[in-house]
């Protein structure tokens, strides 16, 4: 085992803060006036700056969540503890080049937990300030560190100091100053409860039957429900590490969100694509969260499953998981890597709570079996519920050859808009913005399926919307004719732009419509 020259602080991180965000950034530069000069030219002046950083911190680091920040933080020593009391966060630091070494001194006084001379490490991810390359400081510790960072690790270099981005050394290393990231900072991890974690992380065999026992004794939910939902609870909890880059739909979500129980028969992910970085690491990252879910799911013992993972694209994930006797449960998931950026910030909304039906039943009848499992706790991304029910609106209208499937879908309309909106206002323009971008979404998701008869449906459907709108209640009937039928709706415009558009191209349109929405939205 190589004696390494890093300092981990993940342990420690786990023990103080166990299910925590980890953020890092460097170079905020506070107070720095000839930066503003240098590479900051949008602010008027070293306040307006101070303003914007802290408020871009505070927009994606919580209250509980931790950041460590990579150096050159604040260039007038008497502001700091001002500065830090304004931030979310525990708050670490690294000293930079024009961090004075007095910080050290009165580090808990000031408001930082902690701060370190030389790089540290969050597993095997290197953070500094200056770059761990050959060349940047002269004294002994930092090249045995950059020594150690080349040759036995395969984590990533997070690191600060350059502000400018012509300058970039290889996929290993990650430029995170303030500048390179619009001054928010970014998620590197998250830390476990160590103490959780000792102990067996899924129901083996030997104890499953008895859970079922016990759960069927007290209640009336049915076995495949209870499968289900344990199933879908262990994916999400092993999925994690990408909850900002996913969101939960589909039966599993709606019961999460509503209580609306049905069977579970999908699992819906869709992974979003990220602009700001190359086509093949979005899917690559698509990818490896899918094998790792699926690795998660095979470590499962005692439910008598059977695995088969299907790539039917290279945008779309399928996995089937059918139990045998005596459960006969069928659960899928469907992961889609979502290629149009047709979502907001506003779209989504996080659920706290995680426990699983088999966990709140144990709880619930005080069971002696809870405290010898680990059980899936999970915090994920869902849509809101205007997404939700825009989605299901979508299906309900446009539909080609699941007739059949209406009354199970109008049934989850109508719960939802009794539990959720029957005494709340809907803001009419909000709703047929989301209905117009899920629309796009849809037909982006049939293409890259070859879907295209299905495609063709719904460019060349005749209205007949008029004759849906009886099955809804009323303040959903004008819902749905302020975007079908009054003449200002965005929505007619672009499906008439798409109704005339071959077939083959209208992925491509979809993309053009996207853009010139995002860009109006900016």
């Amino acid at each position: 085992m190589i004696t390494s020259f890093c300092q981990d602080i993940y342990k420690m991180l786990c023990e103080k803060y166990p299910n925590r965000k980890i953020y890092v950034i460097g170079d905020q530069h506070f107070y720095h006036i000839n930066i503003v000069k240098y590479s900051r030219s949008q602010f008027s002046d070293v306040l307006e700056m101070n303003h914007y950083i802290i408020e871009m911190h505070n927009r994606v680091v919580d209250k509980e969540d931790i950041c460590i920040f990579l150096g050159d933080f604040c260039f007038k020593n008497s502001a700091v503890k001002d500065i830090l009391e304004r931030m979310n966060g525990h708050k670490y630091l690294i000293l930079g080049n024009h961090d004075s070494i007095n910080l050290i001194k009165n580090y808990p006084n000031l408001g930082f937990e902690g701060v370190f001379t030389m790089p540290i490490k969050i597993n095997d991810h290197y953070l500094s300030h200056e770059p761990l390359s050959d060349g940047e400081r002269n004294d002994l510790q930092f090249k045995l560190i950059v020594d150690e960072f080349k040759k036995h690790s395969k984590g990533v270099n997070f690191h600060g100091h350059i502000h400018t981005n012509d300058i970039y050394l290889n996929e290993r290393y990650r430029n995170v100053t303030c500048e390179m990231l619009d001054y928010q900072p970014v998620m590197i991890g998250k830390t476990v409860n160590i103490k959780l974690d000792e102990r067996p992380l899924f129901i083996n065999s030997s104890y499953f039957d008895k859970i079922l026992t016990n759960l069927k004794e007290k209640h009336n939910l049915a076995p495949s429900l209870l499968l289900g939902d344990y199933i879908y609870s262990t994916l999400l909890s092993a999925s994690s590490d990408y909850e900002d880059l996913y969101f939960v739909q589909g039966s599993f979500g709606l019961f999460k969100k509503y209580k609306f129980l049905s069977n579970f028969s999908d699992l819906d992910i869709s992974f979003l694509y990220n602009d700001s970085i190359s086509q093949n690491k979005n899917y690559s990252l698509f990818k490896t969260m899918v094998d790792e879910c699926y690795e998660c799911l095979k470590q499962i013992n005692g439910i008598n499953l059977s695995f088969l993972k299907r790539y039917t694209s290279p945008r779309i994930f399928e996995a089937i998981y059918t139990s045998q006797y005596p459960y006969f449960t069928k659960c899928t998931l469907d992961s889609n890597l979502v290629l149009l950026n047709c979502y907001r910030k506003s779209d989504f909304i996080q659920l706290e709570e995680g426990n699983t039906i088999i966990q709140k039943h144990l709880m619930k009848h005080s069971s002696s079996l809870l405290s010898e499992y680990q059980f899936p706790e999970f915090q994920s991304q869902f849509l809101v519920p205007e997404a939700d029910l825009a989605s299901l609106l979508l299906h309900f209208i446009f539909q080609n050859g699941y007739e059949e499937k209406r009354p199970i879908i109008l049934k989850k309309i109508s719960y939802i808009f009794r539990h959720v909106f029957s005494e709340q206002y809907i803001d009419e323009d909000y709703f047929s913005d989301v209905f117009l971008r899920f629309f796009l979404r849809n037909i982006s998701l049939l293409y890259s399926f070859n879907r295209y008869s299905e495609i063709e449906y719904i460019q060349s459907r005749e209205s007949d919307i008029s004759s849906l709108l009886s099955y809804f209640p009323i303040q959903l009937q004008e819902l749905i004719s302020h975007i079908f039928f009054d003449k200002d709706s965005k929505f007619l415009d672009v499906y008439e732009e798409l109704s005339s558009v071959p077939t083959m191209e209208t992925f491509q349109e979809c993309s053009k419509i996207m853009r010139k929405i995002n860009r109006k939205h900016l």
